[in-house]
């Protein structure tokens, strides 16, 4: 129990939670637009590698940050292009990116920097940690909540950000009818076409920021593969969720928690694999619940 709640566990879940948390919140958007959308993986792995080409770039995680979005956006247009013009199965597409990414950012690691597997370099520059001078004075809490890394904070901003958009804001209430009600948008005057390529380009954002802060949160590299299905995890977020705001960030905390236990447990001689499993498992089921409830309402 006290491994549980130590403040090690509870700082490595807030990290984790965050890469979690962003995808999940750019599924939303896609998930209110009817759009399922399984090529979160894609996107985050495609703004991880374009986060470090930035930073090593510019020596500045700024440039890293904007690559990544702008490589999420650019993904996000081509599912937007097969799935929302030419009709394509959305399984099929998100499938199709989720193998392409991770073979075109092994390849253009090795076109871009000559090397394989990985990329650690003192020229990729990370986010610096903060500690929030009166915040970090409170006891316990101040441990808990200070000393982070810049994105965690940048990611809070976000978080308030897209709850007042999607509540208190005409495009999301517009968003939130086309999920419900698409003909009330055409009622409108509104262009279904217009807002779900809008929800797909904010999609691709938060996910390819989400990458970057596996790359620039104080790691400074880039691996294969490195997103390890965080992607599935925070659509497992989403279904869990409903598309409600709220319920993604505690999904997205119980996840990040949960793998922030299963790195913990390490130490206690327990099997590697075993261990390492442990979040995906529960990814898994709550994935089986969610899509089972997401059923159960249509049938009904």
């Amino acid at each position: 129990m006290e491994m549980l709640f130590s403040y090690g566990t509870l700082m490595a879940g807030i990290t984790l939670t965050v890469p979690i948390l962003l995808a999940a919140l750019g599924g939303m958007f896609a998930d209110q637009a009817n759009l399922f959308n399984i090529a979160l993986e894609s996107f985050m792995l495609l703004g991880a590698f374009f986060a470090v080409v930035g930073s090593f770039l510019g020596a500045s995680p700024w440039l890293g940050f904007l690559m990544a979005g702008l490589a999420g956006i650019l993904i996000a247009l081509v599912f937007g292009v097969l799935v929302i013009d030419y009709r394509a199965n959305t399984v099929v597409v998100g499938i199709a990116l989720n193998m392409s990414a991770w073979g075109m950012t092994s390849l253009l690691l090795e076109l871009f920097f000559g090397v394989r597997g990985f990329l650690i370099d003192p020229r990729i520059v990370s986010f610096p940690n903060l500690e929030l001078p009166i915040i970090k004075m409170i006891p316990v809490l101040g441990k808990i909540l200070s000393g982070h890394n810049l994105f965690v904070y940048i990611t809070i901003i976000i978080v308030v950000s897209v709850y007042i958009i999607t509540y208190q804001s005409k495009f999301g209430l517009r968003i939130r009818a086309l999920g419900q009600n698409p003909d009330s948008l055409e009622t409108a005057g509104l262009s279904i076409r217009r807002y779900r390529y809008l929800a797909v380009v904010i999609n691709g954002f938060l996910c390819g920021i989400a990458g970057a802060s596996l790359t620039l949160s104080g790691l400074s590299m880039f691996s294969e593969n490195m997103s390890a299905g965080k992607g599935f995890i925070a659509l497992a977020a989403v279904l869990l969720a409903r598309g409600k705001p709220t319920l993604i960030i505690l999904a997205s905390i119980f996840f990040g928690y949960a793998e922030g236990v299963s790195i913990k447990l390490q130490g206690f001689g327990l099997p590697h694999q075993l261990i390492l499993m442990t979040p995906y498992i529960i990814t898994i089921i709550f994935l089986f619940i969610g899509t089972r409830k997401k059923h159960a309402r249509i049938g009904g």
